[in-house]
C-alpha cells in the first residue's frame, strides 16, 4: 500500500513538518525503517532511538516534535494514532458469505445470509449467528448460543451451549467460552462435580487472546463487560463479572465470583482471588497476588499485593538487606555485644 505523508495528515488530522508528498510504502520499528517507511515514536524514552532512525518520516506528540529533524507527521496522540495508521496497513481478508460445504449447521440454528461459516464449523440447535460474523475452520457454537453482529472467530474457537457473545467481538484461535468452572463439593475424600447452571456472557465490542478460557456460571452469568480486551493464556472463572473497559494481561487469573469494576488492568502473571470486589480504575501490576478487596483508583503491586508506592518502598528496603546486616555485625563486633560473623 502506497500514500503520502500528507495524505496520512488528512485521514488523521494531523499536522506535517517537511514534505507532505513523502511517499509512505510501510510502517515500522525505529530500528528496521528506511527512506520510504515511516516509524514512530509513542514514549519520550526512545527519543534517542528515533533521532537515529533511518525512517522517512515519524509519528511523533506536539512535545517531540521541536527535538528531532526528520519529516514529521504530528497528532495529539502518537499511540491511538499508529492503531489508525495499522489499520490502512493491514491486510483485508477476502471472505464469501455462506456456509461451506465441510460445515455442520443444525436445522434449528438461524445463521444471517451475510455470515460466513467456514470448513469444518459446528453450529448447534437453535444456535443464531448475527449478520456479518465469520467462523474460521473448526469452530464449535454450541446449542442455544447467541452470536452477534460482525463477530470474527479465529480457527477452533469453541462455544459451549447457551453461550452469548455481542457485536464486534474477536475470539482468537483456542478460545474457550462457557466450559464448566471448577466447582466441587469434597466430601469424604472424595470431590463431587457441582453441575454448572448459568452461562458466559460477553459483551460488545470485546476481543479475546489465543487460548483463553472464560468460564460459565453456577447458577448466574460470568459476564465479561464491553470494551474489555483479554490477552493470550487468561483464566476467567465462574461468576466473574469483569466491568467495560478492562484490560486483562498474559496468564492473569481471576478466580471464582471476583466482581472488577469499569477500566480496571490486571498486568501479566497476576491473580485475584475470588468472592473480592476490585473498584474502578484499579491497577494490578505484574506477578501480584489480590487477596482481599480493592478501592476504585488505586494500584497495588506485590505478593500479598499492597499500596504500589508502599511496596516499592519494601523492595528498596530488602536490597539493603545484606548491607544493613553487614554494618550491624560490624557494629556488635564494636560494642563487644555479640561474636564475630567470623565466628558465627
Amino acid at each position: 500500500m502506497e500514500l503520502t505523508l500528507g495524505g496520512l495528515a488528512d485521514l488523521l488530522g494531523g499536522e506535517v513538518r517537511g514534505d507532505p508528498a513523502r511517499v509512505v510504502r510501510r510502517v515500522c520499528t525505529l530500528e528496521e525503517a528506511g527512506e520510504e517507511d515511516l516509524s514512530f515514536l509513542t514514549r519520550i524514552g526512545y527519543l534517542g532511538d528515533a533521532a537515529r532512525s533511518q525512517a522517512g518520516a515519524l509519528l511523533v506528540a506536539p512535545a517531540a516534535a521541536e527535538k528531532l529533524d526528520h519529516d514529521l507527521l504530528i497528532v495529539p496522540d502518537p499511540h491511538r494514532a499508529l492503531g489508525q495508521v495499522l489499520e490502512l496497513f493491514a491486510p483485508v481478508a477476502e471472505v464469501e458469505p455462506g456456509v461451506h460445504p465441510s460445515a455442520v449447521v443444525a436445522l434449528s440454528a438461524v445463521v444471517s445470509p451475510s455470515a460466513t461459516i467456514g470448513p469444518l464449523c459446528v453450529v448447534g440447535e437453535r444456535a443464531e449467528i448475527g449478520s456479518g460474523t465469520v467462523l474460521g475452520p473448526h469452530v464449535v457454537v454450541g446449542n442455544d448460543c447467541l452470536v452477534g453482529a460482525d463477530c470474527l472467530f479465529h480457527a477452533q474457537v469453541t462455544l459451549y451451549a447457551g453461550t452469548q457473545v455481542g457485536a464486534r467481538c474477536i475470539l482468537h484461535s483456542g478460545v474457550v467460552v462457557g466450559a464448566d468452572g471448577f466447582g466441587f463439593a469434597t466430601s469424604g475424600g472424595e470431590h463431587h462435580k457441582l453441575q454448572h447452571l448459568g452461562r458466559a456472557v460477553i459483551e460488545d465490542d470485546v476481543e479475546i487472546g489465543a487460548n483463553s478460557a472464560v468460564d460459565r456460571g453456577l447458577l448466574g452469568d460470568t459476564r465479561i463487560g464491553a470494551g474489555s480486551k483479554i490477552d493470550d493464556l487468561v483464566m476467567v472463572a465462574h461468576n466473574v463479572q469483569l466491568g467495560r473497559g478492562c484490560l486483562l494481561v498474559a496468564q492473569a487469573g481471576i478466580a471464582g465470583s471476583a466482581r472488577l469494576g469499569d477500566g480496571v488492568t490486571v498486568a501479566g502473571q497476576s491473580g485475584i482471588i475470588g468472592h473480592v470486589e476490585i473498584g474502578d480504575g484499579v491497577v494490578v501490576a505484574t506477578k501480584s497476588a489480590v487477596l482481599g478487596s480493592v478501592a476504585s483508583g488505586r494500584k497495588v503491586a506485590g505478593i500479598p499485593a499492597t499500596d504500589h508506592a508502599q511496596w516499592r518502598r519494601q523492595q528498596a528496603l530488602v536490597r539493603r538487606l545484606g548491607k544493613m546486616r553487614s554494618r550491624l555485625l560490624e557494629l556488635e563486633r564494636t560494642v563487644g555485644g555479640r561474636q564475630s560473623e567470623e565466628e558465627e
